[in-house]
C-alpha cells in the first residue's frame, strides 16, 4: 500500500459526492462564491466563459433549464461551502426568486481554445460587485474578490492540469498491482458509491413518473442479460441526475455521470455474477482509477464524452478483474473497446447521455468478455498504439489537442441555434 499510498490520494480526491448535473452545478458553485463574496440585492450577473453544454438538464429543486437559471440558484440559493452539493437546500420560495433573478443573469460565451480556461461570474448587487472564478474543475475555485478586496487567490490544483497530472505516470500494471494487493478495508469508502450511485438508480427504475424511462423500458423490454441489466441500470441513475431528481451520487474525476457510468454497470453484474462484496469493491475502485486517468488526459471539460470514453474504459477493465481476469486481459479488454469510442464527441449534457452510457455499457462489457476468451485486437492498427497504455496517451493528446478547433465550432453552432427561455422547464423541452 505505502507504493502506491499516492494512488490512493489521489482516487479519495477524485471522488466526490455530487448534487445535479456536475456541468451546470459548476454554474451555481461559481455563482454561490460570487454572491457570497458581496450579498445584498442583485441587479446583474454576468457568467464568462460558459457556453451552451449546460442548458439542458434540470435543477435539483426546480424543474427550470438553463445556464441563466443555474447561475441565478448559486447566488440565490446556492451554500458556498457544500461544493458540488451547493443546492442541497433549495426552496420553494427560492427557487420563485431564482426565476426573476435568472432574467437578470448576461452569458458571454468564450473563444479561448483551453479545455482548462478559467470561468468567471461577476454578480453587481446594491452592496458592490462580487467576483469568483474556477479553473480545472467544476468545484476548482481560483480566485474570489469583493470590491476589488482579494478574498481568495490561490494556483489550481495540479490535478485539475490536463496532460499534466501526478497520476499520468502511472501505467495499468500499476493499477492492477494497487488494487489486487491493498487491504480491502482500504478500500471500504467505495461502499458509499455504491449505495449512493444504486440508490439513483432504483428511484428512477421504480418510479414511473420520473423522466422519460430509458432506464425503466431498456429493463422492461429487453431480452433479459446481465448486459441488458447493466445497461438498464446505468442509464437509470443518469436519467435522474439529468431530470433533477434530489438526490446525491458519487462523481469520479469531477463528474457525476462518470460517477454513475463507471459503476453501476459493475454493480449490476456483480449481482447476476453473485460476487463476493470485496471483488466488487476491487473492480469498482480500478474503474474509477483508470476513468479518472482518463479524464486526466482528455481534460476536465472534454472535447471527447467523458462517459462514453473514460468510463468505458474503466467498466472493461472492472469486468475483467470481477471476473478473476489478468492484467494483460484488462489490457486487452481496453484495446478492444477504444476503436468504438475513439473520438465520440461531448455535446453537452442532457438525457440522451442516459443512451450513450446504456450502449457504452454494452461494448464495456462485450469487450471485457472477448478478452476473457482470448480474443484480442493486434496493436498498433489504427488508432491502437504498441499497448493499451500507449493507446490512452495517443487518444488523450487528440482530445486535448487536435479537436479543440472543431469543439469550439461545436459550440458556436449550438450558440447560434440556442433559445434563450430562462424559464423554460424540463417538461417543457420534452415536448419540443
Amino acid at each position: 500500500m505505502e507504493k502506491y499510498q499516492e494512488l490512493y490520494e489521489i482516487l479519495r480526491k477524485e471522488m466526490k459526492p455530487a448534487l445535479g448535473c456536475t456541468g451546470p452545478i459548476g454554474i451555481c458553485f461559481v455563482a454561490a462564491q460570487a454572491y457570497d463574496a458581496i450579498g445584498g440585492e442583485i441587479k446583474k450577473i454576468v457568467c464568462e466563459g460558459f457556453g451552451p453544454k449546460s442548458d439542458d438538464v434540470a435543477f435539483p429543486g426546480t424543474e427550470m433549464l438553463g445556464a441563466e437559471m443555474a447561475a441565478a440558484l448559486g447566488a440565490v440559493c446556492g451554500d458556498p461551502n457544500a461544493g458540488l452539493e451547493v443546492l442541497h437546500s433549495v426552496t420553494p420560495e427560492g427557487e420563485l426568486k431564482a426565476r426573476k433573478v435568472a432574467e437578470l443573469v448576461e452569458l458571454v460565451p468564450t473563444d479561448d481554445l483551453d479545455l482548462g480556461a478559467a470561468r468567471k461570474i461577476t454578480i453587481e448587487t446594491d452592496k458592490g460587485v462580487g467576483v469568483a472564478v474556477i479553473k480545472g474543475a467544476q468545484d476548482g475555485l481560483i480566485y474570489k474578490a469583493r470590491n476589488g478586496e482579494v478574498l481568495l487567490e490561490k494556483e489550481p490544483d495540479a490535478l485539475n492540469r490536463a496532460g499534466h497530472t501526478p497520476l499520468m505516470k502511472y501505467k495499468i500494471k500499476d493499477f492492477y498491482e494497487f488494487v489486487t494487493t491493498t487491504p480491502i478495508e482500504k478500500f471500504d469508502f467505495i461502499l458509499e458509491a455504491i449505495e449512493m450511485n444504486s440508490k439513483m438508480s432504483e428511484y428512477v427504475l421504480t418510479h414511473d413518473d420520473v423522466s422519460i424511462g430509458i432506464g425503466r423500458n431498456l429493463l422492461a423490454t429487453s431480452t433479459p442479460s446481465p448486459v441488458s441489466r447493466a445497461k438498464a441500470a446505468a442509464a437509470a441513475a443518469c436519467e435522474g441526475r439529468m431530470s433533477g431528481v434530489p438526490l446525491p451520487i458519487m462523481s469520479v474525476g469531477g463528474k457525476g455521470n462518470v460517477g454513475i457510468a463507471s459503476s453501476m454497470p459493475l454493480i449490476s453484474l456483480a449481482k447476476d455474477l453473485g460476487s463476493k462484496q470485496e471483488d466488487l469493491q476491487r473492480a469498482l475502485v480500478i474503474s474509477s482509477l483508470l476513468a479518472t486517468a482518463v479524464i486526466h488526459r482528455i481534460g476536465k471539460a472534454p472535447t471527447m464524452c467523458s462517459c462514453e470514453v473514460a468510463a468505458t474504459m474503466g467498466v472493461a477493465v472492472g469486468a475483467v478483474l470481477l471476473q478473476g481476469g489478468t492484467e494483460q486481459q484488462a489490457e486487452n479488454a481496453i484495446q478492444n473497446l477504444i476503436p468504438n469510442v475513439f473520438g465520440v464527441v461531448c455535446d453537452g449534457a442532457k438525457l440522451a447521455c442516459a443512451l450513450r452510457m446504456a450502449s457504452g455499457t454494452a461494448m464495456a462489457l462485450d469487450a471485457a468478455e472477448l478478452a476473457l476468451k482470448g480474443v484480442r485486437l493486434a496493436n498498433n492498427q489504427g488508432v491502437l498504439d504498441i499497448n493499451a497504455d500507449a493507446s490512452i496517451d495517443f487518444l488523450g493528446d487528440f482530445a486535448l489537442n487536435d479537436m479543440l478547433e472543431s469543439d469550439k465550432k461545436l459550440e458556436a453552432k449550438m450558440m447560434e441555434k440556442r433559445k434563450i427561455f430562462p424559464l423554460m422547464t424540463f417538461t417543457d423541452r420534452q415536448k419540443q
